[in-house]
């Protein structure tokens, strides 16, 4: 909300309490140079982060959206160049970061491997650029405050590990209170700016004065041993992999001490801290219980499709019920402030669900696919693909077609160096003639979408298999994160088709959606074909060049016809066979059970001139490991 050269106070920001401890944290420790907040639109996110930059005293660089490696890091500059007769380096936009707040707004949507690259140089502090002939490198002390809307897409688990601090910004929950007090603010602000920045300047120094003080006062900081192992429980309930939770949560510990003016850190900064650095590093896997409750499970499963959750083994990493004031695990450790701690583990904790087998995906490489370089040799690696536009990592370089606007300097030099005798220089180091020109050729790791159609119908004893579908999904997505590939659900039942997950590569969002999949009821195949046929139309339309799979796993036996009267089978058959979707390929998963199979999947895969599997046993291992078969995953 800036008005002229004002920017709305970083204490006149309702709320936000979280978010507002982490920027804070972030700028009193210099290690913590990475800040996520995360939240819907309207709630102030960007308005916190500006106004971070005018507490800090510090300019704020924004990061645009459009924004490609070349802008971002650097790289030739080609005039420059052309007239020393050298290579020389252009410095990007992260040479103007340095010493200042680098600002990211909706970064979700950034290019994934443009922000990996990003976080290095943050975390790392410098910015290393070797391309096109150039190499040189420059600094980049620079403290990241990014936001995005979780609604529009979230951010890979590995890049999301990398973010030091992740708070949550939320609109007020306070019977409309704080909804007032928020537009009477906007409103004071937008009225008279100079009186309302007054209004706050000494909240506003106030703070300033906390965080020199803390800079001052962190040096001298110490932990106990016995805060350490509160510290490493956490970070182990909450299953975060690796040590950046571990250090970040320290870290901010420290931060917090420093902030209330002490050189001790004491619980309660531990377990603030911990809400600031554990909460986007949750794990979502479950330890598989032991092979005897497997079986028992199991054999509960076939008498019921009924009480998924009651019947539930007791997951290994669930704690008993405990009274309000019991602190579990942590009888040991004395309240520092004679009070009883709170339960980090019920702060943080969320609700487990009912979730088939996760595995380790199998990857294939179907033969004939159009890559351009197979790294299926590499683990968890993709294929690259070429680049439709100026985004990616520059291979080779190529004859242009037409006008180009992404050319290989490079390239172009080694084209025009044989003829530099020949030709007039006019005053430059290398005459380039239109002959000469070569356009880059950049690769991308290609994307794809899986859309999983599941008959939720009563007809297949949807529990078990339900369950096995789950696991595979999430399964899948998991893998996903270094594929890009997004994950999607759509199940069928009653008399319709319901999109239950969108096409997404967020492993937490998942998991709260496929937690209540509704199942029974009779069998609408042909208005799932209809449903996803709009679905995926739109969906190629909006992601061009990107393939997209749709498996359908079903019997093939439709009892819902789409007209009153109509047989029902038939129906599915016709509208099968007239289905054109652009970039999209079926896979039909044969799920039919019993001594008497029909061959209505069968008939319904050629029907979409799709690839047919028969599944004995539906578990997640086979499922997507077929489907990673066939679209060369």
């Amino acid at each position: 909300m800036p008005a002229g050269d004002l920017r709305f106070p970083f204490s006149a920001v309702y709320g936000m309490d979280d978010a507002k401890r982490a920027i804070l944290c972030s700028l009193v420790q210099p290690t913590l140079r990475t800040v996520l907040i995360r939240g819907g639109p309207g709630s102030a996110k960007t308005v916190l982060s500006r106004a971070a930059g005018e507490l800090a005293g510090k300019k704020v660089v924004n990061i645009p959206l459009n924004v490609t490696e070349e802008m971002l890091f650097g790289g030739m500059d080609a005039e420059a160049t052309m007239r020393e007769g050298r290579p020389v380096m252009q410095k990007g936009l992260l040479s103007r970061a340095d010493g200042c707040i680098l600002y990211a707004d909706d970064v979700n949507l950034l290019d994934q491997r443009v922000l990996s690259s990003l976080l290095d140089c943050v975390l790392s502090g410098r910015v290393v650029v070797e391309r096109e002939g150039v190499s040189g490198s420059y600094s980049c002390d620079t403290l990241l405050i990014a936001t995005m809307n979780p609604d529009d897409s979230d951010i890979s688990s590995h890049l999301l590990d990398r973010f030091d601090l992740c708070a949550y910004s939320d609109f007020p929950n306070d019977d409309g209170r704080g909804r007032e007090e928020v537009l009477r603010r906007n409103a004071e602000f937008a009225r008279d700016p100079e009186g309302f920045v007054s209004m706050y300047s000494e909240e506003e120094g106030k703070l300033r004065s906390d965080i020199d003080r803390a800079r001052r006062i962190l040096p001298l900081v110490t932990i106990t041993d016995a805060l350490l192992g509160v510290a490493v429980e956490l970070c182990a309930k909450v299953g975060a992999e690796g040590f950046r939770g571990d250090i970040a949560l320290v870290e901010a510990a420290y931060a917090m001490a420093a902030l209330n003016g002490r050189d001790e850190v004491m619980r309660k900064d531990v377990e603030e801290a911990a809400m600031i650095t554990l909460a986007h590093r949750r794990s979502y896997s479950q330890p598989p219980p032991p092979p005897e409750e497997q079986e028992q499970q199991q054999e509960e499963d076939s008498d019921s499709e009924e009480g998924d959750r009651d019947e539930q083994p007791p997951k290994s990493n669930e704690a008993p019920p405990q009274d309000p004031g019991d602190s579990g695990d942590n009888d040991s450790e004395p309240p520092d402030d004679g009070q009883q701690p709170e339960d980090i583990g019920a702060m943080l904790d969320e609700m487990l669900f009912e979730i088939g087998e996760q595995f380790r995906v199998i990857d294939y490489l179907q033969d004939g696919r159009r890559i351009i370089r197979s790294t299926s040799s590499r683990k968890g690696r993709r294929a690259m693909a070429e680049s439709r536009d100026s985004s990616g990592r520059y291979a080779r370089s190529r004859i242009p077609e037409g006008r180009v606007t992404d050319m290989a300097f490079d390239a172009t030099v080694r084209a025009a160096a044989p003829y530099q005798r020949s030709r007039d220089h006019n005053g430059l180091a290398v005459s380039i003639e239109k002959q000469d020109i070569r356009r880059k050729v950049r690769e991308r790791r290609s994307g794809c979408t899986i859309l999983f159609l599941v008959d939720a119908s009563g007809s297949l004893g949807v529990r078990r298999r339900m369950a096995a579908v789950k696991g595979a999904v999430l399964s899948m997505l998991r893998d996903s994160y270094v594929k890009r590939d997004r994950i999607g659900l759509m199940a069928f039942r009653r008399d319709s088709a319901e999109l239950v997950l969108p096409p997404t590569r967020s492993v937490e969002y998942s998991y709260r959606k496929l937690e209540e999949l509704p199942t029974g009821g009779k069998t609408p195949l042909g208005q799932a074909l209809a449903t996803v046929s709009d679905f995926m139309t739109s969906y190629s339309r909006s992601h061009p060049g990107e393939s997209c799979y749709i498996v359908l796993i079903t019997d093939g036996r439709a009892n819902v016809p789409l007209r009153e009267g109509a047989d029902a089978n038939q129906e599915v058959e016709r509208l099968a066979e007239g289905l054109s979707i652009p970039q999209v390929k079926w896979i039909v998963v044969d799920a039919s059970t019993g001594f008497v199979r029909f061959d209505n999947a069968e008939r319904l895969a050629k029907a979409l001139e799709g690839t047919y599997f028969r599944l004995e046993d539906l578990d997640a291992d086979r499922l997507a490991g077929s489907v990673r078969s066939v679209i060369g995953r």
